[in-house]
């Protein structure tokens, strides 16, 4: 019985072409644009108040600063103004960043962009996040946010 060869060469170009087609097609499956796919932000009846004297929101007290509470995520751009959105991607749930030289809210995951109203600027997500309102005291050193 004879047994078939084939040469190096061909058999890594055709090992790297596999590998290739099956990394390709897992990852277009997972950044497709689906209108089902993700978490749907949840409106709910948000009210809370954070104190900036506490260390937990140290970070609000300077432009660019942000803290993640309630599954909110609060930031002060670096205009000073406070604007607060859902936490969460969604694209795929994962937990936001804010990047103040940009103005925008990111997902380090797949690379989502949102604006300061929690608008999409940038897939794969498709779904705003939810937006809610920012009361600032500064006497009081308090950030109030509700929906």
């Amino acid at each position: 019985m004879e047994t078939a060869t084939i040469s190096r060469h061909d058999f890594f170009r055709l090992v790297g072409t596999s590998v290739g087609v099956i990394l390709l097609s897992n990852c277009s499956m997972g950044c497709s644009r689906q209108e089902n796919s993700g978490p749907t932000p949840v409106d709910q009846k948000v009210d809370f108040t954070l104190r900036l004297a506490d260390q937990a929101n140290e970070n609000l007290r300077v432009k660019g600063g942000y803290v993640i509470a309630n599954d909110i995520i609060v930031a002060q751009s670096k205009e000073g103004k406070f604007i607060a959105v859902s936490a969460n991607c969604t694209h795929e749930g994962t937990q936001l960043t804010y990047k103040s030289a940009e103005n925008q809210f990111f997902c380090p995951l797949h690379l989502s962009r949102f604006d300061t109203a929690g608008n999409v600027v940038m897939g794969p997500a498709a779904k705003p996040l939810v937006q809610y309102l920012t009361v600032v005291d500064m006497a009081a050193g308090t950030i109030r946010i509700h929906s």
